[in-house]
């Protein structure tokens, strides 16, 4: 029982190890290409499975791509020498008003050029004037989207301090920094696939190298369209990053071209977007697809500020589509969370021991039953199917991002892993098994070994006794009987001598055939190996032997049924001596009835067990000569043999017709 426990400790312990080390590893190396794209592809299903959200109608895009509509890819204007929208600052500021005057947008994000983080005068005019104004005249109406990028390490971010109103008497700003800007900041994953979004973040400013909280361009759009909503929403769910579903193709937000909001002008005359430059107002149908919208000013293309980008779902967009896309997530509420790092780590951790000990649990409970066996490995499959389901449900309903790859990974490196170990640890302890029963076998037969020299030793010393020593006593009294007749003056008869010398003549050789005996036995001890299979196997080994030597002619009926034997020195001995005790019998067949000695016509030698109680027989059909009193050697030794044998006994009886039956009777000694 101890090295059972011992044993079922050690699994335990196997299986904790493989299961955490597995976790472990596949915890650090979760941000490994071949991980990161395996869960992405899970995840692209899912995002199939459930379909593309619906675009949120608060959103619009009012694109910039370089080229009029009706213009080729080329960009060339054959008839009308015309681009879409000039680039120039105060261009930004007249499409900002018009937008936010005439269509009424509610909020107006406003994707700058590379170029506009420098400030910009001509002469003495102040260029970036007007766009200033526009932000100080519509602070809650107007986000500046402002990319990020990484310096040692940690992101920073330009401050447009040019564009924001400032008071030379309070030396401060009129408009904070934080309250205008937002910054474009998108989480690409290993395989370069976006799918989070940062809501807000802590950034380097590159004016005053501090860093300083700033929200995203959707997040601040947000709170601009709709303070109490996004508050409401910030406050339930934080500012942590939120992974969002593509639109898809068919789904995408449309792009209202820059020119149906400014027209414009022939290259000679320049280009503006204020009323006032003759330009014609604003169409109602176009004013209805911006008024009370998030509208976002962007490049969809023609452009390095561009900046395209890949999704989940497979799609190229442009980042203005993309932060559209965000947007109306945010707006409809369609956005997934990732569980946290740490949690995500546990549910790895807990399914990889899981696997483990269930494993260890159920395979060594139904270790004899092979069925059961093989139910029990299905256990961690029907665990890990019913973590992936509920993963797959909290998905498509409650918009979680539970890990999908690492737990199956996690289960199934833990089981063939531990499988294996099991397998390896099993067939060791059948071996040290086996061995350990080899060394008892062995030892057992050893010991069987020294009780038959006991038992050659005791009968050899009783026969010893019993007849030479018997006869040397007789000898010495009839010496002191003739010592006395000649201290009394008579002579005695001289043939006396020659008798008594031959008589201890006759001891002297009986002694030395005893040990003559005891020599040829002592070289021939040993446990039999025919026996080891069983005494019903060495009965008949010996049988084929005597046939084969010609030493039994007679024909053999054998009825050997195989015992019940317990492995055990006190068995050993006896199955020995039982097998000598048919020696001496089939010794008998064929010295005294055999032909040409007997008219013997067959032997039958049978071995029976009921219950404990066993029986070896000798049957034959001769006529066997008239037994001396108290039988001969033979008939000592079976003596001998049925006496050491527990509830032992044997007789030889003669049937009416002629058979000679010799049984042996013993019991079975318990293991």
């Amino acid at each position: 029982m101890p090295a059972q426990l011992a044993a079922s400790r050690g699994e335990v312990g196997w299986a904790l190890a493989w299961g955490l080390g597995w976790a472990a590893l596949l915890n650090l190396s979760a941000q490994h290409p071949l991980l990161v794209r395996l869960e992405s592809d899970a995840q692209e299903w899912l995002y199939a499975l459930r379909g593309p959200q619906q675009p949120s109608p608060e959103v619009a895009i009012v694109g910039i791509d370089g080229r009029l509509e009706g213009q080729g890819e080329s960009g060339e204007s054959k008839p009308h020498p015309h681009v879409d929208f000039l680039l120039e600052r105060s261009n930004y500021a007249a499409l900002t008003l018009r937008l936010l005057e005439e269509a009424e947008a509610r909020v107006v994000v406003l994707n700058l050029p590379s170029s506009f983080v420098v400030p910009q005068t001509l002469g003495d005019e102040d260029l970036d004037a007007p766009l200033r104004q526009v932000v100080q005249r519509y602070p809650d109406r107007v986000v500046l989207a402002t990319r990020s990028s990484e310096s040692f390490g940690r992101p920073e971010i330009t401050i447009y301090n040019h564009f924001l109103p400032f008071s030379s008497l309070r030396l401060e700003y009129l408009v904070a920094p934080e309250h205008v800007q937002g910054v474009v900041q998108h989480r690409l994953d290993g395989a370069g696939i976006l799918r989070q979004a940062q809501l807000r973040g802590l950034y380097l400013r590159r004016d005053s190298q501090k860093e300083q909280m700033f929200a995203s361009v959707e997040a601040l759009a947000f709170a601009k369209y709709d303070p109490e909503r996004a508050s409401r929403w910030l406050r339930e769910r934080g500012f942590r990053p939120v992974q969002f579903n593509p639109l898809g193709a068919q789904h995408s937000i449309p792009i209202l071209p820059i020119e149906q909001v400014c027209p414009p002008l022939p290259l000679n005359l320049g280009q503006t977007c204020g009323a006032h430059e003759g330009i014609p107002p604003l169409k109602p149908e176009v004013a209805r697809q911006l008024q009370d919208k998030i509208v976002l000013v962007g490049f969809v293309g023609g452009y390095p500020e561009t900046f395209p980008v890949r999704t989940a779902d497979g799609s190229q967009i442009a980042a203005v589509e993309l932060q559209a896309q965000i947007l109306s997530s945010l707006l409809t509420g369609q956005v997934y969370r990732s569980l946290p790092a740490e949690l995500a780590a546990g549910v790895v951790f807990l399914l990889g021991a899981a696997t483990g000990l269930l494993l260890v649990r159920y395979r060594s409970s139904s270790r004899e039953n092979r069925w059961k066996q093989a139910r029990s490995l299905l256990l961690p499959l029907l665990g890990l199917a019913v973590y992936e389901g509920w993963a797959v449900a909290q998905f498509l309903l409650g918009r979680w991002i539970w890990p999908l790859t690492l737990p199956a990974l996690a289960v199934g490196l833990t089981g063939v892993s531990l499988l294996l170990t099991l397998v390896i640890l099993e067939n060791h302890q059948r071996l040290l098994a086996q061995q350990q029963e080899l060394e008892r076998l062995r030892r057992a037969e050893q010991e069987a070994a020294i009780d038959q020299a006991r038992k050659l030793l005791y009968r050899v010393a009783t026969d010893i006794h019993d007849r030479e020593l018997q006869e040397l006593k007789v000898v010495m009294d009839e010496l002191e009987s003739l010592q006395w007749q000649q201290q009394q003056g008579r002579a005695p008869d001289p043939a006396i001598y020659d008798r008594l010398l031959e008589q201890l003549e006759q001891i002297g050789r009986g002694i030395r055939a005893q040990l003559n005996d005891v020599r040829t036995l002592a070289t021939k001890l040993h446990i039999s190996p025919s026996l080891r299979e069983g005494l019903h196997r060495g009965i008949d080994t010996y049988l084929d032997e005597l046939i084969q030597t010609g030493s039994l002619t007679l024909p053999v009926e054998r009825h050997l049924q195989p015992l019940a034997e317990p492995n055990t020195s006190e068995w050993f001995d006896q199955r020995e001596d039982i097998l000598r005790f048919l020696r001496e019998a089939i010794g008998n067949v064929i010295a005294h009835v055999q032909p040409p000695k007997g008219n013997a016509s067959f032997v039958k030698v049978s071995l029976v067990q009921r219950d404990r109680l066993c029986c070896l027989s000798i049957i034959n059909d001769g006529i066997e000569y008239a037994p001396t009193p108290g039988g001969g050697y033979g008939s000592k030794a079976m003596n001998t043999i049925a006496r050491y044998l527990p509830k032992g006994s044997w007789h030889r009886t003669q049937t009416p017709e002629g058979y000679t039956h010799v049984e042996l009777h013993w019991e079975m000694p318990g293991p």
